[in-house]
């Protein structure tokens, strides 16, 4: 495994300034958001010179860039906002492949209006699997069209909010064109991490052989649902990273959840480990 990073960690504003940092940090794997080249996160057109720039930039500091973000809330209970995100969604993976970016990500969203990010008791409702689930075959054939992965994870505030459905969600789609973003912080609810490798165990024993992508942030603590650099919270890295390595994953393990500040930091931390 190499450490990555979140390129909107980095407050910049074009390929090449982002890649640059990115290499004087000493990190050669990303996950790329469109906003670090001065555009919105899921914008409506991406210039030809911009994606060039991309691509440039990518060669001249040797970056790999292993997933483009892609998050817009599947399950909207805004209907007309949940067809503009699965039309933009569309372009993104257009955009992906032409950058040859093997996975877009996704966000599998909350009933919540105000917040894909937020709970909201609706999204345990059997509509709102449909829901997804209909989004869902719209985006599997657009992943078809340009050759790209889907990687989805659970969110303790979305409709897939545990290992358990995340497996679901996979089975029930069936289709190799969606995988599993591993994120371990991801996986516990307020007053979990007492299970701590319990729940671990469980989640890599459901979709350990699907991951691919692997995400490294942190538990602030055992009763918040507040994220923080890894190696300044409570998650149980050492195992994390050991039941990585148990199912074969050798991808990038990418950083976010963290300021430019505590990159340094936090990269120390994971490479002792690694």
């Amino acid at each position: 495994m190499k450490i990555g990073i979140f390129s909107r960690t980095y407050d910049t504003k074009t390929a090449e300034e982002t890649f640059r940092q990115l290499s004087r940090d000493g990190i050669f794997h990303t996950q790329f958001n469109f906003q670090s080249c001065g555009l919105t996160p899921t914008p409506d057109e991406v210039p030809e010179e911009v994606l060039a720039s991309i691509r440039r930039a990518a060669d001249t500091y040797g970056i790999t860039i292993d997933a483009l973000t892609g998050t817009f809330n599947m399950i909207d209970p805004d209907e007309e906002e949940r067809e503009a995100g699965i039309r933009q969604f569309e372009k993104q993976c257009r955009w992906a492949h032409a950058l040859g970016i093997p996975v877009v990500t996704l966000c599998t969203g909350s009933k919540n209006p105000r917040s894909k990010w937020e709970w909201d008791d609706a999204n345990l409702s059997a509509s709102s699997w449909e829901d997804l689930r209909r989004t869902t075959d719209r985006l599997i054939r657009f992943a078809q069209d340009s050759d790209v992965v889907l990687g989805v994870e659970t969110e303790a505030s979305n409709v897939v909010c545990t290992a358990e459905k995340a497996r679901r969600f996979l089975d029930e789609t069936g289709d190799p064109h969606l995988k599993i973003i591993m994120d371990g912080a991801n996986l516990f609810h307020p007053g979990e991490t007492g299970r701590m490798r319990q729940i671990l165990e469980e989640a890599f024993s459901l979709l350990g052989k699907d991951i691919v992508i692997a995400h490294a942030k942190d538990l602030a603590d055992s009763y918040d649902l507040k994220f923080v650099a890894a190696g300044e919270g409570c998650l149980d890295f050492p195992y994390y990273i050991d039941l990585l390595k148990q199912y074969g994953y050798d991808g990038a393990l990418i950083m976010h959840g963290l300021s430019a500040e505590q990159v340094h930091k936090s990269k120390a931390f994971l490479e002792g480990l690694l």
